[in-house]
């Protein structure tokens, strides 16, 4: 009888040893459910109280929503308290009644939103439809129009006694100090043909560039670093070496 008994007293310890695998295997699939579901819990938190702060946080005479999104696995960021890299788009944007859309990246965001997020990359996009408005920012010319490679200009000046209206087809290069952009007009057109007069040629016109301040619609430290224009839209990259998270940093716009 007690031969018989020994192989049950064996089997006994193998039982167990599956039974604790198996319930390891268990708690570790639990855990890492509960690791997903907090990490898509986190994930979408995070997004939308960005994308709050920024709305907020918006420079006067700018008003829209806007959406932010936080690439990678959120917990080991939200644990070390800054957000690697933080990407924040809107195509529903007003800067002083101007419509625009932005998809702007920014690296090492503290997650305390204190301090300042370092090396600002993007694009801001106008549509043709929204350049137009920009002619009341200069005094040297009444309507803005999208060509492909630039602008043209229109606008009048005084020749001899006559007043002329003309069309001038213009570059737009990016100021050196990122500040604003410049239009310098070429081909000139009269407009008034009735004058009987055919000139290529206007002073105070032709090739004298015409500095537009951008300054005043971006946060202080964001500059302009170049331009791409077609007749549909003009794309703006702007960058910032680093922009403070405060309201002097993000509502204070620049000067030219």
């Amino acid at each position: 009888m007690s031969s018989a008994a020994a192989p049950a007293t064996g089997r006994r310890p193998k039982r167990r040893g599956r039974t604790l695998a198996i319930v390891l295997v268990v708690v570790l699939v639990v855990l890492a459910v509960l690791v997903v579901v907090a990490e898509f819990v986190l994930r979408g938190v995070v997004d939308r109280t960005v994308a709050s702060q920024v709305e907020q946080s918006l420079p006067d005479g700018t008003t829209g929503t806007v959406d932010a999104h936080v690439p990678g696995i959120v917990i080991p960021q939200l644990l070390r308290g800054t957000l690697d890299d933080v990407r924040i788009t809107s195509d529903r944007l007003t800067v002083e009644g101007i419509p625009l859309a932005a998809d702007v990246t920014a690296h090492d965001l503290p997650v305390d939103g204190k301090g300042a997020v370092h090396d600002v990359d993007g694009t801001v996009r106008l549509a043709s439809g929204a350049v137009k408005d920009l002619a009341k920012y200069s005094p040297l010319f009444e309507r803005v129009r999208l060509i492909d490679g630039g602008v043209e200009l229109r606008g009048s000046a005084s020749v001899l006694g006559f007043r002329i209206g003309y069309a001038a087809d213009g570059s737009v290069t990016a100021q050196s100090d990122g500040r604003g952009v410049t239009i310098t007009p070429k081909t000139v057109r009269i407009t008034n043909s009735s004058l009987g007069l055919k000139v290529d040629d206007i002073p105070g016109v032709s090739d004298v560039p015409v500095p537009v301040c951008t300054a005043q619609f971006l946060p202080e430290q964001l500059r302009v670093r170049s331009l791409r224009v077609t007749s549909a839209a003009a794309t703006v990259r702007i960058t910032a070496e680093e922009l403070p998270l405060n309201e002097a940093g993000l509502r204070t716009t620049g000067r030219c």
